[in-house]
């Protein structure tokens, strides 16, 4: 009984000392960073399940475990790699997180710490002046016309059940741009029209299986009910559900950030709103040849067309 008082007081004090030190928690983690990336990113790009193979195409590459970076959350799901490759995509100087922290993981945290876990690595990018966030996950296609690996061109969002990162008192982060950050953030456009248009065209020669739509984020970890499924595409007109994304936008936007998203379609929900899935099927789905090739090949031409517009 005094062991189980003990480790819940344990438990408390460790995540009211998270809260407090949160900002000079960013700052140490950035600087550790920042004596393997001297220079700036242009992008941060998260690596959602199954897609860190990705990573692979980064050139003149350093990986660093996330371990071995001070206060910096740990995965716990498959698929998740729990590394951070800092090199150049075509020119382009990048750094990758092979793997997120889903807010499931570390729902159980006391003080909000959970979320602001979740949220740590964008706001480790943003102190190291990444520009722009570029996020993918896997997702359910709620849309009809959506099939087993498709792209999906996330042009808006919704968040059912996630808490908003933003909640609790104001952190004194500044923007990328050396700005204060805004305590009521503006969303009507957290998805840059340009980079995702540029993003369309750098996926022009598989057009017909790449699509513009909504992505609804749930807390998970189970997956959409057929109740759930039916609401969410014919009452929130949303086209692919997901467990992550939405709190890693809000405070890519909060601090400054230009972000473009996808969604690869890794399992598709019937008409009746039946979700009959795992998260085998999703990472078998990612792993198949041809996705990979036709992901691999996006990447590329997304930041060769990106190289040429700056």
């Amino acid at each position: 009984m005094i062991q189980d008082i003990a480790k819940i007081i344990g438990h408390e004090l460790r995540a009211i000392r998270f809260q407090r030190n949160y900002e000079i928690y960013v700052e140490e983690a950035s600087t550790a960073l920042r004596s393997y990336v001297p220079q700036n990113p242009e992008f941060a790009i998260t690596l959602g399940s199954g897609l860190g193979s990705l990573a692979d195409q980064i050139q003149n590459k350093i990986v660093i475990p996330y371990g071995d970076i001070p206060h910096f959350p740990k995965t716990s799901v498959k698929g998740h790699k729990g590394n951070i490759v800092a090199g150049t995509l075509q020119d382009v100087p990048i750094i990758g997180l092979q793997g997120r922290i889903h807010y499931y993981e570390v729902a159980d945290q006391p003080r909000n710490v959970g979320i602001l876990k979740c949220v740590f690595p964008i706001h480790v990018m943003a102190s190291l002046g990444a520009k722009n966030y570029f996020v993918t996950n896997a997702a359910g296609g709620l849309n009809q016309e959506y099939s087993v690996g498709d792209v999906m061109l996330i042009t808006s969002h919704l968040s059912d059940k996630i808490p908003n990162p933003l909640l609790g008192r104001k952190h004194a982060f500044t923007r990328v741009d050396g700005e204060p950050t805004s305590r009521f953030q503006p969303m009507h456009d957290a998805y840059d029209t340009d980079l995702t248009n540029m993003l369309f065209d750098a996926a022009s020669e598989f057009s017909q299986g790449v699509h513009f739509g909504r992505y609804i984020a749930s807390s998970g970890p189970t997956y959409e009910s057929m109740a759930e499924c039916v609401a969410f595409r014919d009452g929130l007109f949303v086209d692919a559900a997901g467990m992550s994304t939405v709190p890693e936008v809000i405070v890519a936007r909060n601090r400054g950030m230009q972000v473009v998203g996808m969604s690869c379609i890794t399992n598709s929900i019937s008409d009746d709103g039946t979700n009959n899935t795992d998260h085998k099927e999703v990472v078998d789905a990612l792993d198949d040849k041809d996705t990979q090739e036709r992901l691999n090949t996006m990447l590329l031409r997304f930041f060769d067309k990106y190289k040429e517009s700056i």
